[in-house]
């Protein structure tokens, strides 16, 4: 018998762990406002207007999902405050961990290695790296 995986990709932002889950309802939240997931490319891109807008919005929504995965009555973050957790500095890294937890969210196949998703332009400060998460 398989365990179930998670599926939340957690991020060190500030010092402080985050856990990123691309559940259904970010899924479905993410075709509603850019028109699919597959979009990604497109938010990420330095031409999109609304990048840093999007960026945080996508990542508000991927904390507060995995916050409730936990507890459903959780505490949910607001933009403004992540908005704080991003900078010039990290941006590249947070775009990595929002598709990485896409990526771990539709592998489907309870592998828990990091996706291959090109080079973010690290400074090598691990902030967006995957920290291992453990299951119990």
């Amino acid at each position: 018998m398989s365990a179930i995986k998670n599926g939340v990709y957690t991020v060190t932002l500030k010092g402080k762990e985050y856990g990123l889950l691309f559940s259904l309802n970010a899924l479905d939240e993410v075709q509603g406002r850019f028109g699919g997931y597959d979009k990604l490319g497109e938010i990420f891109n330095d031409k999109n207007p609304d990048l840093f807008k999007d960026t945080r919005w996508l990542l508000t929504l991927l904390i507060n999902e995995w916050q409730l995965s936990e507890d459903e009555n959780a505490q949910l973050i607001e933009e403004k405050r992540v908005g704080t957790l991003i900078h010039l500095g990290n941006l590249k890294e947070v775009q990595k961990a929002i598709y990485a937890s896409f990526a771990l969210a539709t592998a489907g196949d309870g592998e828990e290695e990091t996706p291959d998703v090109g080079d973010g332009g690290s400074d090598g400060d691990n902030e967006g790296n995957r920290q291992g998460v453990q299951e119990s």
